[in-house]
């Protein structure tokens, strides 16, 4: 995916910055709105302190010097409504009305003499800061920055997500009506899901292509032997045969059937390597699924002398495979041989070897081969080289699914002097179904 932003990260750095941003903006609120709040009442306390309270206290003092020291300072604090830290000349605190005594940002300290006792006094006045006024305007400066914040989110959350959501929306919408999506730039999970629709979209076309190419070869394949049979078979009804002759259309209505059901089955195979995709994978001895080959086309290529050879060279015994699937490449791979054999003598090998991680396979004939601008299309759906379309080109794509499934490859090339090589793979990495 694009090194953008995606959606959580940009979430996250939004809170980063909010909780940054509002850091900041308190700090400055701090420094000049509760600090100049504070320096004020500072200011207009020392201003009282000294104009006034300062001197009425030293007057309540030579009025009560009847008064011990505890007495007359709780009694000048009740008077005028202050804090007061008090201390003999030892700096014992001999009378205090605030909880925090080590707290004296905000108290202004002088010296008196009571009856030649010298006290320090730490004098301040209650209510100095108006903190009412303070929290009004925090409130106001948050309700501000939060509204501010919140619009920006929104501008920015509409930016990388509402419309990006909507574009998407409005593609899908349009694709129903045949509109086909355009990919974008991705910036964000959104456009990055557009991108991922369009493909599927473009995929879904190739499908779509695909199943109108088969529906259409097929059809094509199926008419053609269908038309003779219907052909035949209007001569048995309505013509006077003799027996040889009616034997002779019997024959080839049958063989056109029986090309008809190839036909079909090798449609079915391809369905069913496409949708069904369940495959056992069972260990099996790998000589003994070669030597099986002799015995299942044995008749085959004893009518059309072809001679037959299997040269094993794996040095491993067993093989993980799905024994019907594999059946049904060798299958693929021999019936393909033997058609395209037309020599008297002609030749098919197998062989197989192995390494750590797979077993390699070869299906080596003598028959035609393959044009080299084609070579690389046999394993397409539908291509097939015969020209008279006899087959409908399925058997080497189910091949080529089948191997896959395995986790292996396949390739084809044809030979220095004739034929055609066929050679594919299988993992020895695969798990045993129990």
């Amino acid at each position: 995916m694009n090194k953008g932003f995606n959606v959580q990260k940009a979430l996250l750095l939004y809170i980063i910055l909010f909780i940054i941003i509002n850091l900041l903006f308190l700090s400055f609120w701090f420094k000049f709105g509760v600090q100049s709040s504070i320096k004020q009442g500072y200011e207009e306390l020392q201003n009282e302190l000294h104009n006034d309270i300062i001197d009425n206290i030293e007057k309540n003092i030579r009025d009560n010097k009847k008064l011990d020291p505890p007495s007359l300072f709780e009694h000048i604090a009740k008077k005028y409504n202050l804090l007061l830290i008090v201390r003999n000349s030892k700096y014992d605190v001999i009378y205090t009305n605030i909880e925090n005594i080590s707290d004296r940002e905000y108290l202004t300290p002088f010296v008196v003499n009571i009856n030649d006792e010298s006290y320090l006094i730490s004098v301040g006045k209650t209510n100095t800061i108006n903190t009412i006024s303070i929290t009004k305007k925090f409130m106001v400066f948050e309700i501000i920055f939060v509204s501010t914040i919140t619009l920006l989110g929104l501008v920015i959350a509409n930016k990388i997500l509402v419309e990006p959501i909507n574009n998407t929306v409005k593609d899908i919408n349009n694709y129903k009506f045949g509109i086909k999506p355009t990919k974008r730039k991705v910036t964000n999970e959104i456009y990055y899901l557009q991108n991922e629709f369009v493909d599927l979209t473009k995929s879904l076309e190739k499908e779509h292509d695909e199943q109108n190419r088969i529906i259409s070869a097929i059809s094509h394949d199926i008419k053609t032997p269908l038309t003779s049979v219907i052909g035949y078979s209007d001569l048995l009804l309505n013509s006077k045969l003799t027996k040889k002759q009616m034997n002779e259309l019997q024959e080839k209505i049958y063989n056109k059937a029986i090309h008809m059901k190839d036909i079909v089955s090798d449609f079915d195979d391809y369905l069913l390597s496409h949708k069904n995709r369940t495959y056992t994978f069972k260990k099996v001895n790998v000589r003994d699924l070669l030597n099986n080959l002799r015995f299942e086309y044995f008749d085959d290529l004893k009518e059309k002398n072809i001679r037959f050879d299997i040269n094993n060279k794996s040095r491993g015994s067993n093989i993980i495979i799905d024994i019907g699937k594999i059946n049904r490449v060798f299958n693929n791979l021999i019936v393909n041989s033997i058609r395209h054999i037309k020599e008297e003598k002609g030749h098919i090998i197998i062989e197989c070897r192995d390494d750590k991680d797979f077993y390699y396979f070869k299906c080596i004939d003598n028959g035609i081969g393959v044009d080299e601008n084609n070579i690389k299309k046999i394993f397409d759906p539908l291509f097939t080289t015969d020209k008279s379309r006899k087959i409908s080109g399925l058997g080497l794509s189910i091949t080529k699914e089948i191997i896959e499934m395995h986790n292996g490859t396949v390739k084809a090339y044809n030979n220095k002097d004739k034929g055609l090589t066929i050679e594919f793979s299988i993992s020895k990495n695969i798990d045993i179904e129990e």
